[in-house]
């Protein structure tokens, strides 16, 4: 049995790797980076965990040991309130968790990103949770999810604002929606659902070269190895030097050239419409598009973006043409902003889609029925529960 010395030290390391995670995520966080700030060496930390992974693993339990006691206690809060007071005492909770713990949020968000495709005890007891609610209030399970990511978008914007006024913010959206009255909402859904579909990617030898490089260097970071891509395309190390110099410059090129490639597809297609509405609905499923055909690239130009390689890789100028749409849209009053900035906004919406999309819950859908799930997240969106069918 374990001193109580060596659990306490124990704690103090998973801690303290909360801390550094939160500044720089999994790819450059390393074990020498929690020593340095904890002042002592590496192989101090070994005594305690055989690996990152075993660190990383306590550190789950963590938080799924916290956010279950918490999910209970909503779980009975709601049991004995009204309906029209069942959503507001849920986002004061939530908001209150995990400003109380957002260094949670950082390993959450991260950790489900790097393994979309696994099904999670922390998921679990978020579903569980979450369908209760939906149940209690004959939501939509997407109306749920919806909610905790805009709970979870303004905690990490870090808004400042009370408990009680960042619920009445919350709620206010979540029932009402961005969209102005300006907004009108768009005709064709069927056919704008079937005409900007991201197409299949051709299966040819450098295609299969960017699919290893995006599930290699999203599963090791910037340290990612020639050899293991090289493996994971089929073909041999040298082989990968026909078409790149280095392994910055492949990682750097492609992600360029990934990166662009989208957003001329995106200005192509959302430009082809002329009211707003409908250009937004098809922002809707061209993110959603993405998210089905190419999970790995919108992980890998996210992450690149934000983090990775930001000092060296530049945003091509026709990354505006992505981002305009929202600015355009706000400064014409057709979006209520909801006091964020419209980069801010965009990032909202395709953080909801992803989610959605991507979630444990949507697994067993097929690529059909994913796309269908658009719908209702651009109701959401636009008019909160105001805009689904039924009376809420």
């Amino acid at each position: 049995m374990k001193s109580e010395k060596h659990l306490q030290k124990k704690q103090e390391i998973i801690n303290t790797a909360f801390k550094v995670w939160s500044r720089s995520h999994y790819f450059s966080t390393s074990l020498n980076d929690i020593a340095e700030t904890l002042n002592i060496t590496k192989q101090a930390i070994y005594r305690y965990f055989k690996s990152k992974k075993e660190l990383i693993y306590a550190m789950e339990e963590q938080i799924i040991c916290d956010y279950r006691k918490n999910s209970t206690k909503i779980i009975e809060i709601i049991e004995t309130l009204p309906l029209d007071k069942s959503v507001e005492s849920y986002v004061m909770n939530q908001i209150s968790f995990f400003r109380k713990h957002k260094e949670y949020l950082t390993f959450l968000i991260s950790i489900v990103r790097l393994r979309d495709n696994d099904t999670k005890e922390f998921q679990t007891i978020l579903l569980k949770q979450n369908e209760y609610l939906q149940k209690k209030l004959s939501l939509p399970l997407s109306a749920v999810n919806y909610v905790l990511n805009i709970i979870v978008f303004y905690l990490l914007k870090g808004e400042r604002e009370s408990l009680e006024q960042m619920t009445e913010k919350v709620c206010n959206i979540f029932r009402n929606g961005f969209a102005t009255e300006l907004l009108t909402s768009p005709v064709n859904v069927d056919e704008i659902l079937t005409n900007t579909r991201i197409p299949l990617i051709e299966e040819t030898e450098r295609n299969r070269v960017l699919q290893a490089i995006s599930d290699v260097v999203l599963e090791d970071g910037p340290q990612a190895s020639m050899g293991k891509i090289a493996k994971k395309a089929g073909m041999t190390k040298s082989s990968l030097y026909f078409y790149f110099k280095n392994k910055e410059e492949m990682i750097i090129n492609t992600m360029r050239g990934e990166t662009e490639k989208f957003v001329d597809y995106y200005y192509e297609k959302v430009s082809s419409y002329e009211e707003i509405g409908e250009q937004l609905f098809a922002h809707f499923v061209i993110t959603a598009s993405m998210t089905i055909e190419r999970p790995k690239t919108v992980h890998m130009i996210h992450w690149f973006i934000t983090r990775g390689m930001a000092e060296k890789f530049s945003k091509p100028t026709d990354f505006e043409k992505y981002r305009v749409f929202f600015e355009n849209a706000a400064n014409y009053k057709y979006l209520n902003t909801h006091g964020v900035t419209a980069d801010q906004l965009l990032m909202l919406v395709n953080f909801c889609i992803t989610y959605e999309i991507n979630n444990v819950q949507r697994l067993s859908l097929n690529k059909e029925e994913k796309y269908k799930l658009v719908y209702g997240l651009y109701d959401l969106f636009t008019h909160g529960l105001k805009g689904l069918k039924g009376d809420y």
